[in-house]
């Protein structure tokens, strides 16, 4: 259980202040409805469904939309009926997978931003996301290559049962170590990782990380096969669509929800940047109200602050909310408010 009395809650916004080219919801919605092997999916759906309120596809939250598709497996008799608008899911989820991975592979950091991640891992917080991508992940190769953080693997920091999956000289794969809690960061992936993948979601809490997007740090005499090794497995992402729920209840991210909620509890300050909390995503309004104590004091970073201290003020939150918009703040300016708050 962690100790630390800060808590930060990152979404897409967290992202994209660090990396413009990540895309925010809204825009991943866009891209997948247009992706060449998605829209023709969609344009032979049996019916046009109601995309809520007259809105464009590019306008629909794509959560809500993937429920109504899923859901009415309930109802529907015709096999083929729901077997094509499970196949849209699927399809989607491996598109919005495919996405970040490559992002994540062409992030180029600045010496400043380095600098800060540097001092944001060093600060006695935990750091939930709920984002895919490789942000952490990268940065921490980075300044492990530089020589200027003390641990020994890009996911070091992350709650989890987390092995990397390369072979060292026809040997087995490498687990990934564990960082002193009272020296750095951790980190609680709640919707798994675009490089996490398991044998058996229900069965396994063992996560095997495709370290193709993170070799640079390894020396040569490691055998790299990583996408090899995990091509057979499942790939760990609760995505935006029904299933989450049962995904997050699966072994293998499970037990990062159990510590999220832990450190929940103990938290005294809630700093929220570049997530909506919104209303369709129920597992995480689910964790922050069972989680999150009605005393914490909370600061929101944001494009839209004012809906998302109203929803945490209906959720659980009966303290003090301080709003900023994020447009107005830099990932360093934010970093330096953290490291701020964790020194007083």
């Amino acid at each position: 259980m962690s100790n630390a009395k800060i808590t930060i809650l990152l979404g897409a916004g967290f992202s994209k202040s660090v990396f413009p080219e990540f895309p925010t919801m809204r825009e991943l919605t866009k891209s997948v409805f247009e992706n060449e092997e998605v829209e023709p999916l969609i344009r032979a759906l049996d019916k046009q469904l109601p995309l809520f309120e007259g809105k464009e596809l590019h306008q629909v939250n794509i959560e809500e939309w993937f429920q109504i598709l899923e859901e009415s497996s309930a109802y529907f008799k015709d096999l083929t009926i729901h077997s094509r608008r499970r196949l849209i899911i699927d399809v989607a989820m491996k598109v919005i997978a495919k996405k970040i991975q490559e992002l994540s592979k062409s992030i180029v950091f600045s010496d400043s931003q380095l600098e800060h991640f540097k001092k944001l891992l060093s600060c006695d917080v935990n750091i939930i996301t709920t984002n895919y991508d490789l942000i952490f992940e990268r940065a921490i190769e980075e300044l492990i290559l530089r020589g200027e953080i003390e641990i020994s693997t890009p996911y070091d920091l992350n709650i989890g049962s987390i092995e990397m999956a390369y072979q060292k000289k026809g040997g087995t794969y490498l687990s990934a170590g564990r960082a002193p809690r009272d020296k750095f960061a951790r980190i609680y992936k709640l919707h798994g990782s675009c490089d996490w993948f398991t044998s058996e979601l229900e069965a396994s809490e063992q996560i095997y990380a495709d370290i193709n997007l993170l070799r640079d740090y390894l020396k040569y005499e490691y055998r790299v096969e990583s996408s090899e090794i995990c091509e057979h497995m499942s790939l760990v992402i609760a995505g935006p669509n029904s299933m989450k729920s049962k995904l997050i209840n699966s072994k293998a991210l499970r037990p990062i929800w159990t510590a999220a909620y832990s450190a929940l509890r103990g938290t005294s300050r809630l700093i929220v940047f570049g997530t909506s909390i919104h209303k369709s995503d129920a597992t995480l309004n689910s964790l922050l109200v069972e989680g999150l104590p009605v005393s914490t004091s909370v600061d929101i970073f944001d494009l839209e602050p004012e809906p998302i201290a109203d929803r945490l003020k209906s959720l659980t939150v009966r303290s003090s909310i301080s709003s900023r918009n994020s447009d107005a703040i830099s990932f360093e300016s934010f970093v330096d408010t953290v490291v701020l708050y964790s020194n007083t």
